[in-house]
Formats: structure tokens, sequence, C-alpha cells
């Protein structure tokens, strides 16, 4: 697999139609369920946008990403059927760490329903053990780094607030 692409899309978002069966009693969706969304959403852009399979990368490689860290707020109700927009963008690359934001907004972009920052780990995956990215990986991982003022100021609650004040103003209704 080749490790380049010229012009990253680093803030990329997709679609997604809420599953019956991804949902609780109440219609809601279930709130273990937002991540499988923000995960797939995340692969299915990079595939899109940067021609990169984690998967493949993986089988090729023997190394990949698992999640170390995860914070999540849930702030409107997202039920079954709705059609979702959903965000996502590397935020802080280190030797041996991506750490991702999610956004999860009504279609249109107008309201912010969740957020998910995690933190995922390079592991060699026959060893178990956490490795670090090759130079390579590096500098492909580091062209995607999504920056804005405030992102790395303050506290994920903080971050949160951000983001609702961007949606808010229109920050995220184009397509």
């Amino acid at each position: 697999m080749e490790l380049t692409i010229d012009k990253p899309v680093l803030s990329p978002h997709s679609f997604a139609r809420i599953r019956f069966q991804d949902c609780d009693p109440f219609g809601h969706l279930n709130n273990a369920r937002y991540m499988d969304y923000f995960l797939e959403a995340r692969s299915e852009q990079l595939r899109q946008t940067a021609n990169f399979d984690f998967y493949e990368y993986g089988s090729s490689s023997g190394k990949s990403w698992v999640v170390s860290k995860v914070e999540t707020q849930y702030l409107e109700p997202v039920k079954q059927n709705d059609v979702v927009k959903i965000v996502t963008r590397l935020i802080k690359l280190t030797p041996a760490t991506i750490h991702n934001e999610y956004l999860l907004l009504d279609k249109e972009g107008n309201r912010l329903k969740a957020v998910l920052r995690a933190q995922f780990s390079f592991i060699d995956l026959q060893k178990g053990r956490p490795v670090r990215h090759d130079q390579e990986m590096m500098s492909f991982l580091g062209s995607f780094i999504f920056s804005e003022p405030g992102l790395e100021d303050g506290s994920f609650e903080d971050r949160v607030k951000q983001l609702r004040k961007q949606v808010s103003e229109g920050k995220y209704s184009q397509d």
C-alpha cells in the first residue's frame, strides 16, 4: 500500500442512516453503538479520500491501531431511521498514538448530537504490544492533522462548547 496523498481531506464527512438493530426499546441509538458508527465512518472516509484501508494495512504490515481511551458527550437523542452527518478528523499524532475527534450531527449539520474523542495505540498484531509508527507512516498521518484555534486549549468539555458554538453559527451546515 502506497502511503502518499497529494491533497488530504482534513475533516471529511459522510452520512449514515440509524439502523433498527442499533437502537434501544425507546427507538434511540444505543449509547454503546455510537462508536461503531464513528469508526465505520472514519474507515470509509479514509478509503474514499485517501485510498487507505485500515484492514488492508493491518493485514499487510502486521500492525494496526486499537482504542486506548475514549471520551463521549451525548448532546441530543439520535433516533431510529434518522440520517446523520458524521465528521471525523485526526487531531493529534505521537510516535505511538493517534487521537481522533468525531462529530455526529443531524443530516443538515445544524444540530450537534454527540462528540467523541478517541486515542488509539499503534500495536504489533503478532506480539500484542505497542510499537512506534515508522517514518513513512508518521509522514502520511502527519499530512492529515486537523487544527483550528481552541482545539488544544482546555478540556474536552470546553471543546464540546466550542463545537456547539460553531454548529450554531452554521459551520457544518454546508455539504
